[in-house]
């Protein structure tokens, strides 16, 4: 068996209003009832006999409930006080493990809609774990996607790693074939992404066994410690630099769930979501997601729009614009930061 190590960071800026600093996506239960943290703890549990979330310290009680109340036992929440980045995460996951036990780690965000070919890719990346290599998860590509890193490959060897391409190259490596999505989980045992880290990221390493022994010791990190190591992602301190890196190809029906547009269609085709309070007058409901339950919404003559009504704001966008969150997001930061 495995160690699940979920990594529940997040600000909630894409799925601003409804996700907030407070309660990111992950925590949102949206799912039939569960949210994306309790779905992939329930996901992981075939191969997973022991869970551990990577939380930001603001958020650690509530991952914990949520935790307890999608059926784990004992869960270990390791809270940071400011957010490092995945590297600092991931190397304190492992610091806090035996080097022999072999971790899974995955974000708390995502949404996987095939369990099957999904638990067919963990069990090959666990196999070729054991072998002492660090595993990644590659997803064939099934449209030219710029917001995502890219892996060539060539059966279960890594050639090269690609940053985030333009509309053109990511075209380009769709036509091309031979080339998967970066989907953030990966798997290895504690000890060998340890003695990457020592030989990759020397810095990291050294700051986070001063920090893991702190946590250890007293069971909270200190912010000084924690803002000692340098922030930077696993896959730019590690795995572009690694020479034992192997990848496990998958066709999962997978989603990072980055916009509402990508929201409205995980939940439209994998859950019974209904428009909560909403009216449609000439509208198809079909092409209009509603969220929201405190007061009545009305849609008369328009399509394709995103209507979320919370308590501190009301958000009213044309599908297709998820991308301009962002901005939106930074103009509520700057301007009415309280909101956040």
């Amino acid at each position: 068996m495995m160690q699940h190590i979920i990594l529940c960071g997040g600000s909630g800026t894409r799925l601003w209003p409804l996700s907030n600093q407070q309660t990111p996506k992950q925590m949102l239960t949206l799912f039939d009832g569960y949210s994306l943290l309790q779905l992939a703890f329930r996901r992981n549990r075939f191969a997973c006999n022991k869970v551990m979330a990577i939380v930001n310290e603001q958020q650690a009680a509530m991952v914990k409930e949520q935790l307890e109340q999608a059926g784990a036992s004992d869960p270990v929440c390791l809270a940071e006080p400011v957010g490092r980045n995945t590297a600092a995460a991931i190397a304190l996951a492992a610091f806090a493990t035996d080097p022999e036990t072999i971790l899974l780690i995955t974000p708390a965000d995502h949404l996987i809609g095939t369990p099957d070919k999904y638990a067919m890719a963990i069990e090959t990346a666990g196999i070729l774990a054991a072998g002492n290599y660090v595993v990644t998860i590659g997803l064939v590509p099934t449209y030219p996607e710029t917001g995502f890193g890219y892996i060539s490959y060539s059966g279960h060897d890594v050639l090269r790693f690609v940053e985030k391409p333009d509309r053109v190259v990511a075209e380009a490596m769709l036509a091309a074939g031979g080339f998967l999505w970066n989907s953030g989980i990966f798997c290895c045992k504690a000890g060998i992404i340890l003695r990457e880290l020592q030989q990759h990221a020397p810095a990291i390493y050294e700051a986070a066994a001063v920090a893991a022994a702190e946590w250890k010791n007293t069971g909270v990190l200190s912010r000084e410690t924690m803002e000692a190591i340098p922030s930077d992602s696993i896959d730019y301190a590690v795995l572009e630099k690694s020479n034992i890196v192997k990848v496990v190809p998958t066709q999962m029906d997978w989603s990072d769930v980055g916009s509402y547009e990508a929201l409205a269609d995980a939940l439209s085709r994998h859950y019974q979501y209904c428009n909560h309070q909403a009216v449609f007058i000439e509208s198809d409901p079909h092409k209009n997601i509603v969220i929201g339950k405190d007061k009545l919404v009305a849609l008369v003559g328009v399509d394709n729009m995103v209507v979320v009504n919370t308590d501190s704001a009301l958000l009213i966008m044309k599908r297709g614009n998820g991308q301009d969150i962002r901005q939106l997001h930074q103009w509520v930061r700057e301007n009415r930061p309280e909101l956040l």
